[in-house]
């Protein structure tokens, strides 16, 4: 039986991959706490998790800043939503482009058809840190953190 989660998921990037495992339709936001455009997106998600619950998981990762995470999902900026299914990503927003927005890719996340448009919104550069020394994503440095999308 398929867990009824009507509430945002808050979890950390350690943990991410076995929510992703599940395989369950998952749209992960990646923030960090200093992010204005994140936090007016709290709200908002909370009202999608209550209208998806049971279809769509809510899942929100509060340290996008940790090198290996940045690295591993191509972050540059926060927050970066991805939608994702059967184990693969299926659309990706930079920026808080608004609810309804967001609430149009989660539908296309359910039943397919056309993709929506491209959306992107308010965002902030991910400035990521590896071993003690920040680095902010988008610069000349380090180069396997430029976006790749």
């Amino acid at each position: 039986m398929r867990p009824l989660l009507d509430v945002t998921i808050r979890t950390s990037g350690v943990h991410l991959e076995r929510i992703l495992a599940a395989n369950e339709p998952t749209l992960v936001v990646f923030e960090t706490p200093d992010c204005e455009p994140c936090r007016s997106l709290h709200s908002p998600l909370d009202e999608l998790a209550r209208e998806f619950a049971g279809r769509v998981l809510v899942v929100r990762v509060e340290d996008a800043a940790q090198g290996w995470l940045a690295a591993r999902h191509h972050l540059s900026f926060v927050p970066t939503l991805v939608f994702w299914r059967e184990g693969g990503e299926q659309a990706r927003i930079k920026g808080n482009p608004g609810r309804e927005v967001i609430r149009a890719h989660l539908e296309y996340l359910l039943v397919g058809g056309s993709r929506p448009d491209p959306a992107s919104g308010q965002r902030h550069i991910l400035e990521a840190c590896y071993g003690g020394v920040a680095a902010r994503a988008g610069g000349v440095e380090p180069s396997h953190l430029l976006e790749r999308r």
